[in-house]
C-alpha cells in the first residue's frame, strides 16, 4: 500500500527544492494527495495550480485540510527555513490530528521546530513511518 503525503510550505521560494521533493516522494512509492502537480500559475498570492484556477483561496485550504486528513504524513518545503503563515496554519492542523511532518529543514520558528523531525532523505521519513 502506498504511504500518502501532503506537501505544504512555500510553493514560491526555491521552486527546484519542491521539485526535487516531488519526485523524491514518488520515487518512494508515495502517492502526493496535494499538490496535485507543480504546474503552478504564480501569477498571484495564493499559489494555484492551473486546474485550480476557479477556487477561491478558502475553497483550496479546505481542500489541502481534507487531504491532510488523508494523509499518512505530511513533507515541509522550508526553503532556508522559512514558514509562512498559511503553512504554519497547516502545520497546527497536521498536528492536531496527530500526523507526522518531515523536513529536510529545521524551521526558523523556535516553537514550531520541536513539532518537526528533520530527515536526511524521503527513504528515510518512509522508513520511519512504515
Amino acid at each position: 500500500m502506498k504511504l500518502k503525503v501532503v506537501i505544504c510550505g512555500s510553493y514560491h521560494r526555491d521552486p527546484n527544492g519542491l521539485k526535487r521533493i516531488f519526485r523524491e516522494l514518488e520515487a518512494n512509492g508515495c502517492r502526493i494527495l496535494s499538490p496535485l502537480s507543480l504546474d503552478f500559475d504564480n501569477s498571484e498570492y495564493v499559489v494555484r495550480s492551473k486546474s485550480e484556477q476557479e477556487f477561491t483561496a478558502l475553497e483550496l485550504e479546505k481542500y489541502h485540510l481534507r487531504a491532510i486528513e488523508e494523509a499518512d504524513f505530511l513533507w515541509l518545503h522550508a526553503p532556508s527555513g522559512y514558514i509562512g503563515i498559511s503553512t504554519s496554519f497547516k502545520l497546527g492542523y497536521s498536528l492536531a490530528i496527530n500526523k507526522p511532518i518531515f523536513s529536510y529543514i529545521v524551521p526558523n520558528d523556535e516553537m514550531l521546530k520541536g513539532y518537526i523531525q528533520v530527515a536526511g532523505s524521503v527513504f528515510e521519513a518512509v522508513d520511519t513511518i512504515s
